[in-house]
Order: structure tokens, then C-alpha cells, then sequence
């Protein structure tokens, strides 16, 4: 059976464009950008191509572009370049329990240092805008919210929070961690009013490795990479720049298709929640129809969810148990758990997220999966023994 690839959330398939970019710059265009003669000058132009195809997508001037290795680059970045460029204003920082770890690592290294943090809630993927309000004062130096939830797909409001802000006199700067909605959500920086966006290629159909981050024009920032200079002196090192370039032309695919690419993947969201209502009347589904276009998070009670992933793998079906990327804890709640579930559902949880790629036959073909496994397991509790368990992965 050919694979059925439903991990979309924690990296895409390269777009075929995106592969022969690469190719071609590390084998024709492969100078240093830096450099002042011909090759050099080729692989600038490239640089500064994708640069604007960025700044378009965004609705904003190019010089306000950086390039990073990725989402979690851009989060450091932005988090500690904004925090220690503006201390004078104080050492206060507000986020939510459902950030990404690159998000609230970086926040909890500013702890140790002595900074304060306020973590909001967001029970059920709800943000708690009161309760940020009321967090927010005049020592507060950032606050960094995600655009979209990467475990169950909830959309933040992040335009209000930007209003809170400005309502609360605040001398905050905003930080959304948009990597999950980016290409996904149609936004632009002025619509969410951040002052500081990350992005990063490889949830776009582009390379691993490579990232962006916005820094409006006039914000203050600490560079954490000190060099040659490049990135106009904030983030320096060689530019990678086939991964530049074919970031570029990642972003003008995805944003060509857009519009016809969400509206299939939430057909195919609305078409799986409700096939496994139908299937599996015991699910519980963690995601809405309100969330990501492309996010469908459920438990499966009782049944352990690497358990699961390890069986599916087995028949080249690829879903996840989690985000990718560690709990945002090393004891304690899991970001799930944060949320509001308990710890038997998020030990059950299970994220399938989609891509322009997927096909309905390919949800039915996985939900016919999870309920065979689902009938196993009922018919080992019924019997009153334990389930099967399976070799662990890691």
C-alpha cells in the first residue's frame, strides 16, 4: 500500500520546484553572497528575491526581512533580541501555557536571569484575554503568543492582544510564533500587529534548516550572533542561501494555491472529524471546525498514543502522538494538559494534520485503521484483560 503521510504539522514534503532550487544553487549560483564578482553577485540577487517574496507575503518593506535556520532561531531571536535591547522599560515577560518549546525555553532561560513571567491560560485552546490583561503593565518588555496552536490547531487572537497593548499604555512589543499559520491563514503583519513574526520554510513545502523572522522597522534588538555582519548586522553568518532561494519560491507556490489548498485541507479536517465521530463513537476530539484549516487533534481513551503511532506506522500510515518537538516540560503538565485535558486523554491524544497533498480515501483508510485497533482493544477490556502492547518507537 503506498504511503499515506498525515504528519504535515511537523514537516511537508518538499515542493518539487523547492528540490531542483536547491540543486541548482549549490551546483550553478553557489557563491558567497558577500563576494563583489559574478557568482557572488548571482547568489545576492537570489538572497534578496526571496527577501521581497517574504515581505509581499507579509505586506511589508523588505529591510524588514532576517533570515534564521528556522522557527526556533526566529523565536530565540526575537524573544532575547527584543527582551535585552529594551531591559531599561523592566524584566517582565507574558506568554501562554500553549507556546512551542522554542518559545517557552527561551523565556525560562530569561527566568534563571532574573526575569519575571506571567503564563497565561487557555483552557480548551482558549486564551484567557482577561487574565493577559490583567498581566500586562509597565515593566512588561514582550509579550510572544502563537498564531496558531501546533497540537489541536486553535487560532489566537492576536490583533487584540496587540490592542490591549496599546489600550494598557504598555511599552510591550508583541512576538507571534506564527509558524503553524503561516501559508495556512491569510494574514498580513499589519492585521495581527506584532511586532516581531516568526516563520520557517519546512511547514510550507520548503527545506529543513531555514527561517524568517520580521522585525518592524524602529524596533530595538540584541544580536545573539555576532560576525560578519550579515543579515545587516543582527543575525550574522554565511547566508544559506540555497535554502534562501528556495524558500522563496516555496512561499510563491503556497500562496498562489492558497486559497483552493485551505479550503481542501478544511474539507478534509471537517471530513475526519466526522468520520471518526461516526467510526469511533468513544473518540474525543481536542480540535473545531473554528481552528487551523489543517489540524485534527482526538484521544482514543485508553489507548496509548505511541502505541498507536507505532502500529499505523506499520502500515506506512504516519500520524503523530504529539508535536515533534519535546513537551515544553521536562516534569510536570504537558502543553495538552495545559489545556485542559486530563492526563489520561493527552497520553491518548493523536494529531493527524494535512497537506494540499492528502485525499479523503487516505482519511478513510486511516480511520479504518484506528478502528480496528479501537475494536482490539474494546475486546481485551471486555474480556478484562489488558491490551496488547507494542515495541515503543523512540
Amino acid at each position: 500500500m503506498p504511503e499515506i503521510y498525515l504528519d504535515n504539522s511537523a514537516t511537508t514534503k518538499p515542493y518539487p520546484e523547492v528540490t531542483e532550487k536547491v540543486v541548482k544553487m549549490l551546483t550553478e549560483l553557489y557563491g558567497n553572497p558577500s563576494s563583489l564578482h559574478r557568482l557572488g553577485k548571482e547568489s545576492k540577487s537570489e538572497v534578496e528575491k526571496a527577501r521581497q517574496i517574504i515581505a509581499d507575503s507579509l505586506e511589508v518593506d523588505s529591510d524588514e526581512i532576517y533570515f534564521t535556520s528556522g522557527g526556533t532561531e526566529s523565536d530565540n531571536l526575537a524573544i532575547k533580541g527584543a527582551c535585552l535591547a529594551n531591559v531599561k522599560h523592566g524584566k517582565h515577560v507574558v506568554t501562554t501555557v500553549a507556546e512551542h518549546p522554542a518559545v517557552t525555553k527561551t523565556i525560562r532561560d530569561l527566568k534563571k536571569q532574573g526575569w519575571t513571567v506571567s503564563y497565561i491560560s487557555a483552557h480548551n485552546g482558549e486564551l484567557d484575554l482577561e487574565e493577559l490583561e490583567n498581566a500586562i503593565g509597565e515593566n512588561t518588555v514582550l509579550v510572544s503568543a502563537m498564531l496558531v496552536n501546533n497540537e489541536i490547531g486553535s487560532i489566537f487572537p492576536i490583533n487584540k492582544i496587540k490592542q490591549i497593548i496599546t489600550d494598557k499604555n504598555s511599552p510591550a512589543l508583541l512576538h507571534c510564533d506564527a509558524v503553524q499559520g503561516y501559508g495556512k491563514l491569510n494574514f498580513t503583519a499589519a492585521d495581527l500587529g506584532a511586532d516581531l513574526i516568526s516563520i520557517s520554510a519546512h511547514k510550507i513545502h520548503g527545506p529543513k534548516g531555514i527561517g524568517a523572522l520580521y522585525v518592524k522597522n524602529g524596533t530595538k534588538m540584541f544580536s545573539n550572533n555576532l560576525g560578519g555582519g550579515q543579515e545587516r548586522g543582527l543575525r550574522s553568518g554565511t547566508e544559506n542561501t540555497p535554502f534562501i532561494a528556495a524558500f522563496g519560491d516555496a512561499i510563491r507556490i503556497t500562496f498562489a494555491n492558497m486559497i483552493k489548498d485551505t479550503t481542501h485541507m478544511k474539507e478534509l479536517r471537517d471530513y475526519c472529524i466526522e468520520r471518526l465521530a461516526d467510526q469511533i463513537p468513544e473518540v474525543v476530539i481536542h480540535s473545531t471546525k473554528l481552528g487551523a484549516p489543517h489540524i485534527v487533534n482526538f484521544s482514543l481513551p485508553g489507548l496509548n498514543n505511541r502505541d498507536v503511532v507505532h502500529v499505523l506506522d506499520q502500515k506506512e500510515i504516519f500520524i503523530s502522538s504529539a508535536a515533534a518537538c519535546k513537551s515544553n516540560y521536562s516534569r510536570g503538565p504537558s502543553m495538552l494538559e495545559s489545556l485542559g485535558l486530563s492526563r489520561e486523554l493527552a497520553e491518548s491524544a493523536l494529531r493527524v494534520s494535512f497537506s494540499h497533498m492528502n485525499t479523503k480515501k487516505e482519511v478513510d483508510v486511516l480511520i479504518e485503521a484506528l478502528r480496528e485497533e479501537w475494536g482490539r482493544f474494546s475486546c481485551f477490556e471486555k474480556k478484562g484483560s489488558p491490551p496488547l502492547r507494542y515495541p515503543l518507537i523512540d
